[in-house]
């Protein structure tokens, strides 16, 4: 149970204070508490703008976000990153007239989930079908054995469902090739990518327009929000169906606004890059020492720690790793003052707000534990 949270840290309730590398689910990218984005927050209270009401400062985030994402045409806002995925869903097949969406494995996991219950309301969970993520060959025969009946294909460009699992190289360009071939829509779900490992996103790193993304609570540093971008040129009618979408709350609007102006400096994102790459490679250093099997996959400041020593490249590799050697490893490090991702699947962080000494602190606790585990285990 959590107290507070301040810059790289959160406090439990007996204010004992732990590195946390959970980022609030990917959204933390600048810290938890910054001054700047808390200033804001406080100026749109004090206007007492209350909840469901469209704002201007709207126009003026999507003004911000179209100098970072220059690809992306027409904006909408909307209260979360979930909501924002299902408007996107909704729209494209009514657009289409196509009854159904492919998505990688490794994305969303409320969408396969409402997609495989009996009970999920169609309108908001349409048919989903899963394919091996990064498997072009499979990819490719089920875009185009189904594209009459395909609307979108959906992209998790992290595969994040296993904790960090990034594409190979020229994967994601022959996808949105075979997909505009085939008339299917290429949507990112750029829940933990944006603005994470790049301010662009994954479509910038990797060099991508999609024809829709999605963006969720890092774009707002944890206050609820969710964006959905079309790129310009993309034939689209009124996505805004039913009286219009609903409005994020003011609070939500200003805080993205402060995250993107912070993001705009250079030297964040090289930062982030700095200290993830310290920790990573010290953590892996270590393992190596100590004889325990462990892999890292790294973009930007988005990591996962596997107990495998073969590489985690999909579904199959990652269940073979060793998950409970894992939740071993990550409970201890909580004793030491350090918060990783409990579940083997999690997707952990580094922020802006961590500083060398975080990093230096978390390897040191790191090796304690690893020593510990050394001696236990010796037969």
């Amino acid at each position: 149970m959590a107290l507070k949270a301040q810059g790289s840290k959160i406090y439990d309730i007996d204010n004992h204070g732990y590195v946390d590398y959970t980022g609030g689910a990917g959204a933390a990218v600048v810290g938890y508490a910054n001054q700047f984005i808390l200033d804001s927050v406080k100026k749109v209270l004090a206007a007492g703008v209350p909840d469901g009401l469209h704002v201007p400062q709207e126009l003026d985030l999507a003004d911000a976000l179209g100098q970072l994402i220059p690809w992306a045409g027409p904006w909408f806002f909307v209260r979360n990153h979930d909501e924002a995925l299902r408007t996107a869903l909704d729209w494209v097949r009514r657009h289409t007239g196509r009854p159904s969406f492919v998505m990688l494995d490794g994305g969303a996991r409320w969408v396969m989930e409402g997609a495989s219950s009996r009970s999920a309301d169609e309108r908001r969970v349409p048919p989903m079908r899963e394919v091996p993520g990064w498997d072009l060959e499979k990819i490719e025969a089920i875009l185009t054995v189904g594209a009459s009946r395909i609307a979108a294909i959906v992209i998790d460009p992290l595969m994040t469902r296993f904790g960090v699992i990034p594409p190979p190289a020229g994967v994601l360009e022959d996808i949105v090739r075979i997909s505009r071939h085939n008339g299917i829509a290429v949507i990112f779900d750029e829940l933990v990518s944006g603005f994470r490992i790049h301010r662009g996103g994954a479509a910038a790193l990797f060099g991508i327009e999609p024809d829709i993304a999605v963006y969720g609570a890092a774009l707002g540093a944890g206050f609820p929000i969710g964006a959905l971008a079309l790129r310009k040129g993309f034939e689209f009618g009124d996505i805004s169906h039913n009286g219009g979408l609903p409005a994020p709350h003011p609070v939500s609007v200003a805080a993205a606004d402060a995250v993107l102006s912070i993001l705009k400096n250079d030297a964040i994102y090289d930062r982030l890059e700095e200290r993830t790459a310290q920790l990573a490679d010290g953590i892996l250093q270590l393992a190596q020492r100590f004889g325990r099997p462990m892999t890292i996959n790294r973009i930007g400041s988005v990591f996962s720690i596997y107990m495998s020593a073969s590489p985690v490249s999909g579904r199959a590799s990652f269940e073979a790793a060793d998950r409970a050697a894992y939740t071993r490893f990550a409970g201890a490090l909580l004793g030491e003052g350090v918060l990783l991702p409990a579940h083997p699947s999690g997707t952990a962080f580094v922020s802006h707000a961590h500083s060398g000494k975080d990093i230096d602190d978390t390897l040191e606790a790191c090796e304690r534990v690893l020593l510990r585990f050394h001696e236990e285990d010796l037969p």
